[in-house]
């Protein structure tokens, strides 16, 4: 594997990816040297369209579970149109894992511009990016789990989910509680401290600094949760 922008000295993408979960200091030094944002893109893609699909089933049980009350024709309608169009979202899976990263980077970016004094969006992005794996990586767990125990075994809301954090001891019924936990699992806060490191490393911030970085990312990641679990009936 080629070596992008860094002398040769640097690792190659398959050895970043792995790093990412056990020498992150070595991936962000390839970020600062150029390693190229869409490589994890790439990874990420792939996850989520992993994920897309082995939520289809979880997603037709919730469906027939009717949690918005509707009427058993409209019900009958909304698990047809389902069906049309089930694989929808593992196709569109790739745009959307770039334009909420391209969000999410964005919203942190900006405490970055005014921190740093030698910003660069192409580099936050990349940390954001690789960060993220570890969190598709409990997504992708999560949603295997759920597999794992069967889709016919989900009765309720609460059972479409798998948490690995506080989320798991809190009812799904409770709909802010389990919203706002459900951000700060295991692979969540793991990737949160990764991006935090990375900003340090890459863009010469304090942890103090760091910190802000990651709150406007984590708050963002609420507020979709909480919009999931008002509009989804589910998180």
């Amino acid at each position: 594997m080629s070596q992008e922008n860094n002398g040769g000295q640097g690792l190659g993408f398959f050895s970043r990816v792995l790093s990412i979960f056990h020498a992150p200091r070595e991936v962000f030094s390839d970020i600062d040297r150029g390693a190229p944002w869409w490589q994890p893109w790439i990874v990420l893609s792939l996850v989520s369209m992993v994920v897309a699909y082995i939520l289809i089933p979880i997603q037709v049980q919730l469906m027939r579970l009717n949690p918005q009350g509707l009427s058993p024709e409209d019900l009958e309608q909304a698990l047809e149109g389902m069906e049309k169009i089930k694989y929808l979202g593992v196709i569109t899976s790739p745009v959307t894992v770039l334009f909420a990263a391209l969000i999410f980077s964005a919203v942190s970016y900006l405490v970055v511009s005014i921190l740093s004094d030698r910003p660069n969006f192409k580099k936050h992005l990349t940390i954001y990016l690789y960060s993220s794996i570890v969190a598709s990586l409990g997504i992708l767990l999560s949603n295997i789990v759920v597999r794992w125990n069967g889709v016919e075994n989900i009765r309720t809301v609460g059972d479409a989910a798998a948490p690995f954090g506080p989320a798991a001891f809190v009812d799904a019924g409770n709909t802010i509680g389990f919203a706002v936990l459900s951000t700060l699992d295991v692979f969540s806060v793991w990737s949160y401290v990764l991006l935090g490191f990375g900003v340090m490393h890459v863009f010469g911030l304090s942890k103090r600094s760091a910190v802000l970085v990651v709150i406007p990312v984590w708050l963002l990641a609420v507020l979709i949760a909480l919009v999931g679990a008002r509009f989804g009936g589910s998180v």
